[in-house]
C-alpha cells in the first residue's frame, strides 16, 4: 500500500499561480518520487497557526507529513464570521468592504506588533509541532518558505532555549536556508510565486535530502 503523504503550508505549497498546481506544485512532484498518495493542504495567505492546528487535526489520517513555515509575523485572526490571516501591511484583507473591522484590526496590527515576540512564537511552533509528530510516530519534515532564516534573531541568544530544542535533522536547511534558496532565479508569476521551474528544482532539493537521509524507506 502507498504511504499517504500530508503538506501543509501557504501560497508557497498550494501552488499559486501554476496552471495545474495539483501536477506540478512541489508537494505533488515530492509525493511522485516517493510513490506516495498526497494530499495537499497549502492554503494561499494562511499562516504558522493554521499549520499547527491542521497537523494536529489531520496528520493521523496519515503516514507522514511535511511542513512549510510561512514568514514568522502573520497572525491569525476569528472574527464571527470566519477565520482569516494578516501581516504587517497587508492589502488584501479578505471581506474588508462587507467587514470594515477586518482592516481597522489589520492596520492596528501593522502599527503596532512585537516581532520578538511573534518570533519565538514561530520558535515555539516548530517545537510544539515536532514533538506532536514524534510523540505520534509520524515521519515528518519541516523547512521555510521565505524570511524566517534572514531574520537576526535566529542568532540571538534570548532565543537559544527553544532553537536548542529543534531537531535539525528533519529540519530542511536549517539554519540559513529556506524555499526561496532554493528554486534560484527562477519565473515568477505577477504576485511573486514561483512558476513550474522553482517547484521543480525546490522538489529535487527536497527529494535528494530525503534520499540523504532514509526518509520512509
Amino acid at each position: 500500500m502507498k504511504k499517504r503523504l500530508l503538506t501543509v503550508g501557504d501560497s508557497f505549497t498550494y501552488g499559486d499561480e501554476l496552471d495545474n498546481p495539483a501536477d506540478t506544485a512541489w508537494p505533488a512532484l515530492v509525493a511522485a518520487a516517493l510513490d506516495s498518495t498526497l494530499t495537499n493542504l497549502g492554503k494561499p495567505g494562511r499562516g504558522n497557526t493554521h499549520m499547527v492546528r491542521t497537523v494536529v487535526e489531520e496528520s493521523n489520517n496519515f503516514d507522514a507529513v511535511i511542513v512549510a513555515w510561512s514568514h514568522f509575523d502573520r497572525i491569525e485572526i476569528a472574527d464571527e464570521y470566519d477565520i482569516f490571516d494578516t501581516w504587517p501591511g497587508r492589502i488584501n484583507v479578505p471581506f474588508k468592504h462587507q467587514y470594515p473591522w477586518r482592516a481597522n484590526v489589520t492596520d492596528y496590527y501593522s502599527r503596532h506588533h512585537n516581532d520578538d515576540y511573534l518570533y519565538r512564537q514561530y520558535l515555539l511552533n516548530i517545537v510544539l509541532v515536532q514533538s506532536y509528530l514524534k510523540l505520534n510516530n509520524k515521519p515528518y519534515l519541516m523547512f521555510d518558505v521565505f524570511g524566517n532564516h534572514q531574520d537576526l534573531r535566529r542568532t540571538d541568544e534570548r532565543n537559544n532555549d527553544l532553537i536548542k530544542q529543534i531537531d535539525t535533522q528533519y529540519f530542511i536547511g536549517w539554519p540559513d536556508e529556506a524555499m526561496v534558496d532554493w528554486m534560484g532565479d527562477c519565473p515568477k508569476g505577477p504576485r511573486g510565486h514561483p512558476l513550474e521551474l522553482g517547484h521543480q528544482q525546490t522538489a529535487e532539493h527536497i527529494n535528494e535530502y530525503i534520499r540523504n537521509i532514509s526518509w520512509l524507506s
